[in-house]
């Protein structure tokens, strides 16, 4: 039996091609009246091609397999700093994985970013959830209260990102500053919820700040674990366990 050779190849491929579309506009009968394909070696070619037409078109078909989210260096460096969370890490996992970074340093700054906007959009809540409590003096009260205790919230996120600086040696340097800022963060909003004193009010208004509040917390647990976090990704750099945020001046200043 002849076996074709490349440019015989060649032509039958394209045969097989003309064939496919031939029959994709022809009936069974009209396709075999022009095309009855008596050469043997023309059919075998034929065939191959058609072989390998729907073996390519199988193949092309297949979804590639995407590669596990988990083994990605970006869900191992998210992972190494929410680990230190106290509480349920999800929050803080879900929040970093959103930003396009595998720099352990990035990540742990947009933890606090995230938190200091969501704190904006609790402010944002309680002034619209003001109007439908007008007619209720305590209420009104206690919202406006929660609302001052925020905005002290976000006064401290621009004293807390002045400490951070732009790199990690003034981040290290100011280390023990950033921790206690924080720390007044968490403390404005537990000032804000404890002084709602009526249930449903405090299940609303826990809704409407819950997000920025557990982001504030989260983001203390991060900085409270930088030392952790750290030897995880050989960071050498020393953390400041001394204070160094601005003090007041002394009394004597006061007088003449």
């Amino acid at each position: 039996m002849h076996l074709p050779n490349i440019d015989e190849l060649k032509i039958y491929t394209q045969h097989a091609f003309l064939s496919l579309y031939l029959s994709s506009l022809l009936s069974p009968n009209q396709f075999l009246f022009l095309h009855p394909c008596k050469n043997t070696t023309m059919n075998i070619a034929i065939k191959l091609a058609f072989l390998f037409l729907t073996v390519t078109s199988t193949v092309t078909a297949t979804p590639a397999k995407r590669p596990d989210y988990l083994s990605t260096q970006h869900a191992k460096t998210i992972a190494g700093i929410c680990t230190v969370i106290q509480t349920d890490t999800s929050l803080c996992t879900k929040t970093l994985k959103e930003v396009p970074s595998d720099d352990p340093i990035t990540l742990i700054r947009a933890l606090p970013t995230a938190a200091e906007s969501s704190v904006k959009k609790s402010v944002t809540f309680l002034i619209g959830i003001k109007p439908k409590h007008t007619s209720n003096a305590v209420a009104t009260a206690a919202i406006n209260s929660c609302e001052k205790n925020l905005n002290n919230a976000l006064e401290d996120f621009a004293e807390f990102w002045k400490a951070t600086g732009k790199d990690v040696t003034t981040l290290a340097h100011n280390y023990f500053t950033c921790k206690k800022t924080l720390t007044s963060i968490m403390g404005y909003h537990s000032t804000c919820l404890d002084d709602i004193k009526d249930k449903n009010l405090l299940k609303e208004v826990e809704s409407g700040i819950g997000v920025g509040k557990n982001l504030s917390s989260n983001s203390f647990d991060v900085f409270n674990g930088l030392h952790t976090i750290f030897n995880t990704f050989a960071i050498n750099v020393k953390l400041n366990e001394e204070d160094t945020s601005p003090r007041p001046p002394p009394l004597s200043d006061y007088y003449y």
